[in-house]
């Protein structure tokens, strides 16, 4: 093969690695969104996770309308529509954790554990027998109205990381327009590129990071305790 073909093949083998690879970092940073099912549940109409979701939702189409016809070369809108979907899919947990709990009647519980509390130390004062058949059904009722704590608090973490994600995308939102303001006109996309704008997208990058920690971290497997 002559040395100048060579020499093109080589140029051609690493210019396409210099476009190849971010590619492929990119890819693998959305792999978790984009192996997400489309069939998971959705929290009620009432539901915090469903405002905060909207919201979410609405700071994308505002970014697509600051956007406008301009080329967006950091992906700040991709990345923005990332963060919505990882808020999706925290509203899902939510709706499961809501599931879970509503199937644990934890007022009647709490008033079954004081009865059986009164009937055991009876029991085991007097040495009946019952006294073991109480301590059992005693046990799993705690273990239920522990597993309705847990997941009340997973709940709650899940909803403040939603508030947490959806306020600084809307901050993120209004940075972004003030930042095309003031590049102002046809300039805006050959300068959206800016230090600011890139600081903007790895913030978004973090906001998903974040989702995707505390909902890792929350069970929604609450109601395993089975009452004897």
């Amino acid at each position: 093969m002559p040395t100048t073909v060579v020499i093109v093949v080589l140029v051609v083998i690493g210019v396409a690695a210099l476009v190849t690879v971010p590619l492929m970092i990119r890819s693998t940073r959305r792999q978790v969104v984009e192996d997400v099912p489309a069939d998971g549940p959705r929290p009620a109409l009432d539901s915090p996770a469903r405002v905060w979701t909207e919201r979410g939702e609405r700071v994308v189409r505002e970014l697509g309308d600051t956007l406008g016809e301009h080329a967006d070369p950091l992906g700040i809108s991709t990345d923005a529509a990332h963060v919505v979907a990882e808020l999706r899919l925290t509203a899902s947990r939510v709706a499961e954790l809501d599931h879970a709990l509503a199937r644990i009647p934890v007022p009647s519980l709490e008033e079954e554990l004081r009865t059986l509390g009164v009937a055991l130390a009876e029991a085991e004062a007097s040495g009946r027998p019952a006294a073991t058949d109480l301590a059992r059904s005693h046990e799993a009722v705690t273990a239920r109205l522990a597993a309705a704590a847990r997941g009340r608090d997973a709940r709650e973490a899940l909803l403040a990381r939603m508030r947490a994600t959806v306020t600084e995308l809307e901050l993120a939102r209004d940075e972004l327009t003030e930042l095309v303001a003031d590049l102002g006109g046809t300039s805006r996309a050959d300068h959206v590129e800016d230090t600011a704008a890139g600081r903007l997208a790895g913030r978004l990058d973090a906001l998903r990071e974040g989702l995707v920690q505390v909902r890792d971290m929350s069970d929604p497997e609450i109601g395993s305790g089975s009452q004897g």
